[in-house]
């Protein structure tokens, strides 16, 4: 009887984990530098499973009489991500340049947020330092989802058990201060997501400089304590004795009144210690349910409780502060119909709000591809008879332009030399200089849209991510022909009201030849890019060398644009890496 199952002859591939420490230092700053070095010994190396291990912990500025405590992360889509300005790839010790990647957090900001689902969402939570929307930090007042407002499950700060009375103030040597995030990052450069075998041996390794963005740029507050985003996503102020009994007085906190104590509603599921997201040490105010009018008076917290019992009725959080002064104009709580929510005011209050981080234990985990007997040999001595190797990988090359916001008709122009491009994605960036307190305030930065219950969503990730600001139309114009053959409406888009279906067709074209899956487009306001697909198809591309390529942009609508903007122009093209023997070039 003939056997059911025959085994064919394989090739078994092992695989290692090697770990490649950092070269220069333990520790690391905001705006320093990182390298890494693959030696030759790993011989044959999978990029695309290797990963950038590090640590990062986040500490504020020292609490004064001005300078407040508050909660801190990094960006809530990118993660640690966020760290990197940009990469640089080199064989060798820098002996010749594979790939560079300027603006590597913007690029990796366009991927994430449009290459998205809840898994990978999800995924990048668990490894990458992003956080997700948690059901605990759910508004219930209309706002729209947000996963800047988790502080129940954050892993930038430990989570309060059960239901304390908190009087320490947010510190660094506080019980309930930031922790330290362990990520494992996937590079998103060419080289990091190419699944082809690297021959490390033939290059004498690998050479990887990673530079670190400033520190100003990568903080985030939460969204449930800012004026400026989801304001009724706030705590909302209840009464100053947390009574239920419904009179007119009880509870009230009269114009002109002071306390140093009040409740806040359990609106926005504010029933636990846990779930409140300000902290002791916190600076605060009180702004109106419209968001016209903010108090004028500011006050620090001082202790955080949950109280109940006959008096107070309803279990609600408490909060102790500095005396505060109302200045609204009108009465506050009881049975008043005018609804107010707490605002945070720390870095506003400061002359100078810098916080800070550290970056440690930077190691790459490099899969090793451990050969078959004989395969190493046999490329060596086709390497010494004269062999060549092409190694194609696809990579990024930034072309930056500066627009000014008086430039209502503009034309920028790209000098592509990519033999091999595929698409194109510009990404307006603000380019305004704000300050650490600014960026996190959002009080002046880009407003993405005035959403009837989030009263107002101003940018809280200027400089990373594009903004339309008035845009009409555009058009790319290169080859001596226009393209596409009419211009490219997205006014609709700068209104803030709907969404192009041309642009979208664009979009979702160039982001698939720049191998960035179009899986969502929810963010178009937050993250607007202009996109071209050069060619279409798998494997497709498009030589761009001694072509005049130009973007034609028109602000002509009947309102004008608020910022200056840095356009990070991205082609997306295939690279190939010739290795001959005693030579290495790599062809653009």
């Amino acid at each position: 009887m003939s056997s059911f199952f025959v085994s064919s002859d394989r090739i078994q591939v092992g695989q290692t984990d090697v770990s490649v420490p950092a070269e220069n230092g333990l520790d690391y700053r905001a705006g320093g530098k990182i390298d890494l070095y693959i030696p030759p010994t790993s011989k044959f190396v999978d990029l695309s499973q290797s990963r950038l291990q590090m640590k990062v912990k986040l500490s504020i500025p020292t609490i004064t009489a001005d300078s407040g405590a508050m909660r801190l992360q990094l960006d809530d889509k990118i993660g640690l991500h966020s760290l990197i300005r940009a990469i640089r790839i080199f064989t060798g010790r820098k002996t010749a340049l594979l790939e560079e990647i300027e603006g590597y957090d913007i690029l990796t900001a366009l991927r994430f947020d449009y290459e998205s689902n809840d898994n990978l969402r999800k995924k990048r939570a668990l490894t990458e330092g992003a956080t997700v929307y948690d059901p605990a930090c759910r508004g219930s007042l209309g706002t729209t989802k947000t996963s800047l407002s988790n502080c129940f499950s954050n892993p930038y700060f430990s989570k309060i058990e059960g239901s304390p009375t908190l009087t320490a103030s947010f510190t660094a040597d506080s019980t309930n201060d930031f922790q330290e995030v362990k990520a494992e990052l996937h590079l998103n450069t060419g080289l990091f997501r190419n699944e082809a075998v690297f021959p490390a041996l033939l290059t004498d390794g690998i050479f990887i400089e990673i530079l670190l963005q400033d520190s100003k740029k990568v903080f985030r507050k939460l969204d449930s304590v800012n004026e400026f985003r989801k304001l009724r996503l706030n705590p909302m102020f209840h009464s100053t004795n947390g009574s239920d009994n419904g009179s007119a007085t009880s509870g009230s906190l009269i114009n002109t009144g002071t306390t140093t104590e009040f409740f806040v509603t359990r609106d926005n599921n504010q029933t636990s210690v846990a779930t409140f997201p300000f902290v002791v040490g916190q600076k605060f105010t009180l702004a109106s349910y419209t968001g016209t009018h903010v108090n004028g008076s500011v006050g620090t917290i001082t202790q955080i409780e949950q109280v109940s019992g006959a008096t107070v009725g309803t279990t609600k959080t408490k909060i102790t502060c500095s005396e505060i002064t109302n200045t609204l104009g009108w009465t506050l709580g009881g049975s008043n119909a005018s609804r107010v929510f707490m605002v945070d005011k720390t870095p506003d209050e400061a002359t100078t709000y810098n916080p800070d981080l550290t970056i440690s234990d930077v190691a790459l985990i490099v899969k090793q591809i451990q050969v078959p007997d004989g395969y190493e040999q046999s490329m060596m001595n086709m390497m010494k008879e004269g062999g060549t190797i092409n190694y194609d990988y696809r990579s990024f090359t930034n072309y930056r332009y500066s627009q000014l916001a008086g430039d209502n008709v503009a034309n920028v122009r790209l000098p592509l030399i990519e033999s091999r491009a595929s698409s194109i994605l510009c990404i307006p960036c603000d380019a305004t200089n704000y300050s650490a307190k600014e960026l996190l305030s959002c009080s002046t930065t880009y407003i993405e849209n005035s959403d009837t219950f989030d009263v107002i969503n101003r940018s809280c990730r200027s400089g990373l991510v594009g903004i339309s600001d008035e845009l009409q139309e555009y058009q790319f114009i290169y080859d001596g022909k226009i393209n596409p053959s009419r211009k490219v409406d997205v006014s609709k888009i700068s209104a803030k009201n709907s969404i192009s279906q041309q642009w979208c067709i664009e979009s979702e074209k160039a982001l698939a030849m720049a191998d960035i899956e179009p899986l969502s487009f929810m963010n178009f306001q937050g993250n607007f890019f202009i996109g071209r697909a050069l060619a279409l198809g798998k494997n497709a591309v498009y030589d761009a060398r001694g072509k005049d390529f130009n973007l034609q942009l028109e602000y002509t609508g009947s309102n004008s644009q608020t910022k200056n903007k840095l356009w990070n122009n991205y082609v997306s093209h295939i690279r190939r890496l010739v290795i001959r023997s005693g030579s290495i070039a790599v062809n653009v």
